[in-house]
């Protein structure tokens, strides 16, 4: 990059609900990036009149005046998806990045994404990069991803572990060409987004470690019934794609999404319903076989990395 007219905007979005806590350090973190070229846009997703829209509104407060910072309300709690779409299209770049509210962005992490993504050809929209996920107990976890190229088939496997939407840096023109994040999913939005953003376009993997993506200290506690209702709804909503592909791949696909809700059965206790999962979906002895040797590898190695059926 020669000058700074050379440098495309690159527009962050960061949505919040009920973290006002951690905010400032995710907005710290953007704002003190290598790369000069931003636009910070910040969705309030708590409901008017709260405390936390409160909280947020006293944090917010500490960026007024700053030209590269903007404070966007919703008029009403709406979800994840919404805020995001709302950043979306209130957006200005070139290219989007997607940051939560308790994620940081390490120094370089925008400076490098454009560097990766202008340097490659028309038929990448998408990159991401390697990163650690801190967890309550002070403890680390380092990403293990690192496939590049055409990835739709793992993205659509849900087992592409990029980390979170922290992670995801796009080609504005992606976002617009696929309609932003489906608002009727209440989980695994990144999941579905990254699935649709990568049917026609390559991902290209950054081999650096350029973000931390923190772990929340409570998880809300779901029941089995309630997590795998979430996977049939994809399974549902993505049947059409799943259908396209020809029957070795559509198997793949089915098998692997299979042994992810036999997995969520098990550690809810619910063995035999994973069971039934299996079965009812005809998931040969030779992937269950891969899925336990992926599994013990993962807790060996500590890494957090994806199942494709191999």
């Amino acid at each position: 990059m020669k000058s700074e007219k050379n440098y495309p905007l690159v527009s962050v979005i960061i949505p919040t609900y009920g973290r006002a806590s951690f905010l400032d350090k995710s907005i710290d973190s953007v704002l003190g990036q290598t790369y000069p070229e931003i636009e910070i846009l910040v969705v309030d997703d708590n409901n008017p009149g709260s405390e936390s829209r409160a909280e947020t509104s006293a944090t917010m407060s500490r960026y007024e005046g700053d030209p590269r910072v903007r404070y966007i309300r919703h008029k009403e709690n709406r979800n994840g998806s919404a805020a995001r779409n709302t950043g979306w299209r209130a957006s200005s770049g070139k290219y989007l990045a997607y940051l939560d509210d308790d994620d940081v962005f390490l120094p370089e992490k925008i400076s490098k994404c454009v560097e990766t993504l202008e340097a490659l050809d028309e038929s990448y929209g998408v990159c991401y990069s390697a990163f650690i996920i801190k967890k309550p107990n002070g403890t680390a976890e380092k990403s293990g991803e690192t496939r590049s190229g055409n990835c739709y088939l793992q993205a659509l496997m849900r087992t592409f572990f990029i980390g979170a939407s922290s992670n995801l840096f796009l080609k504005k023109s992606v976002v617009d060409e696929i309609g932003g994040f489906d608002e009727s999913f209440q989980r695994n939005q990144d999941i579905e987004f990254l699935a649709r953003a990568l049917e026609n376009h390559k991902i290209a993997y950054i081999d650096e470690t350029l973000i931390e993506i923190r772990q929340a200290g409570t998880r809300t506690q779901r029941s089995f019934k309630t997590i795998d209702g979430y996977a049939k709804y994809y399974l549902e909503k993505f049947a059409p794609r799943i259908d396209k592909l020809d029957k070795k791949d559509k198997k793949r696909v089915i098998s692997v999404i299979s042994l992810e809700r036999c997995r969520v059965a098990v550690s809810k206790k619910k063995p035999f319903s994973g069971l039934k999962i299996l079965f009812q979906n005809r998931v040969t002895p030779l992937y269950v076989f891969r899925y336990i040797r992926y599994i013990f590898r993962r807790l060996r190695t500590k890494t957090s990395v994806g199942f494709d059926g191999k």
